[in-house]
């Protein structure tokens, strides 16, 4: 009974944690990119980094420290972890014995001692292969939410890409809008007085009027999506919409899409056909799967019990030993022996989906991002003609060789050249995201320097 008593003494305890709906939301309500504690991140994080809020403004590698530290999706995803680390230790525990006390008066004897009293015990035979296997699956389940952390570390990656993106283009689109704007409402201006004398029809001021209609309604739209992409990369971070505001942000990442290296796309994609993290997961699943059929296999033969008692037999003191397992008559656990063959095998062929998925999408990204960098320079090409066509504009109107209108127009057709190069730059972007999704590694920016630090990647 002392031991007893003394594992009781080792005994965890439980202490209450409620959660207070209210708590919770001031806290969350009170995140900001100001926070201290983000502060130090970043400084050791991101090389050279020393001010916070950074001095030239939150960039890519910043921000994804930001999202690291606050992202509710990621918190959740390390206490999945949390749990299948605890599975481990559970794994490898020895199971504990049981004690059976019994009791007996016997009323018909009277010379001699009326009781019996038994105390047994049972042992389960927990071999080392049984606890091996079980501590390897649990270990299975370890890597396997290590791999959804990276999996979902990417996810909100990919989703802080975007959002910076659509709030850089939303923010030059409005730009440009609001010049073509004003230009066409000077047009607009003009065009009055001409037609007052005689020189316009009223055709041609409808149709004016009509196109600066339609540049008030793009602006208007161009408006709304920065606030949307805002609000959206507060979303992605794990910060509420006020905890951005005055917060400067840098796209030097996306402002420029560059051509790659061949010999590093090629070496970066032999590594994702190999260790990518949804990868790393089916082939965990497969090892997993492995396991669980060995356990089932295992489980086929008889599993042993040990039970020393003592007996107190009317006056008589005995030692007892029970031995008891179980008979495989009827049953030799095929039926689960069948089914953990059968998962093993849609386990591989999972495998096998995943990694022509992989191959799939890095060639087809690969040649994609080619082809729309391609159709970013022409489309600059194009920008810069018509940036030209309005500085001989202005050197005309400056010579008098040319009226006001005329260069009125020529700025028109560059902000429409504007406008067609910031699709094709949003393209380009886009392309590469999805090219570094395919690879799950970034190409461009200060991400690529960031500190390996293994609280970034996992917990």
């Amino acid at each position: 009974m002392g031991a007893v008593t003394l594992a009781q003494a080792a005994c965890a305890t439980y202490t209450a944690r409620p959660l207070d709906p209210a708590t919770s939301r001031a806290q969350l309500e009170a995140r900001s990119l100001r926070d201290p504690v983000l502060g130090e991140r970043v400084r050791a994080l991101v090389p050279g980094e020393q001010n916070t809020p950074p001095a030239g403004g939150w960039g890519a590698a910043e921000l994804l420290v930001a999202a690291v530290h606050f992202n509710p999706s990621l918190a959740e995803a390390r206490a999945h972890l949390a749990t299948a680390l605890a599975a481990v230790t559970t794994a490898r525990a020895l199971p504990n014995p049981n004690l059976s006390l019994s009791f007996e008066y016997d009323t018909q004897r009277a010379a001699e001692s009326p009781w019996l009293w038994a105390a047994s015990t049972g042992f389960l035979i927990d071999t080392a292969l049984r606890r091996r296997l079980r501590t390897e699956l649990a270990q299975s389940g370890v890597r396997a939410a290590r791999a959804d952390y990276a999996e979902t570390l990417w996810g909100v990656r990919h989703e802080l890409r975007a959002a910076r993106l659509a709030a850089l283009m939303s923010e030059r689109r409005l730009s440009v809008l609001t010049d073509e704007e004003r230009d066409r409402a000077e047009l607009a201006t003009s065009i009055e007085r001409r037609v007052s004398v005689g020189e316009s029809s009223s055709g041609e001021r409808l149709q004016n009027q009509i196109e600066l209609a339609r540049t008030r309604s793009a602006a208007a739209e161009a408006a709304r999506q920065r606030g949307a992409a805002r609000a959206q990369l507060a979303g992605v971070i794990g910060v509420p919409l006020p905890g951005l505001e005055g917060e400067q942000l840098r796209f030097e990442d996306l402002a420029a899409p560059a051509p790659l290296e061949e010999r590093s796309i090629t070496e970066l994609r032999e590594r994702a056909l190999l260790s990518r993290p949804d990868l790393e997961r089916a082939i965990n699943d497969y090892q997993a799967s492995e396991i669980e059929l060995q356990q089932t296999v295992r489980a086929q033969y008889p599993q042993l019990t040990v039970g020393p008692g003592y007996m107190y037999d009317h006056g008589i003191r005995k030692a007892t030993l029970g031995i008891s397992f179980n008979l495989p008559l009827f049953d030799q656990n095929q039926g689960p022996i069948a089914e953990s063959r059968a998962r093993r095998e849609a386990a591989g062929q999972h495998l096998l989906a995943v990694q022509a998925e992989i191959l799939s999408a890095i060639d087809a990204a690969r040649a994609d991002y080619g082809l729309a960098l391609a159709a970013l320079a022409a489309a600059q090409a194009q920008h810069a003609a018509a940036a030209t066509l309005v500085r001989n504009a202005e050197r005309a109107l400056a010579a008098g060789a040319a009226d006001r209108p005329t260069l009125i127009a020529a700025r028109i057709s560059a902000d429409a050249e504007s406008l067609a190069e910031l699709d094709a730059l949003e393209r380009a972007d886009q392309a590469l995201g999805a090219l570094e999704d395919a690879l799950h590694t970034p190409l461009a920016g200060n991400e690529t320097t960031l500190h390996p630090q293994p609280d970034l990647e996992e917990p």
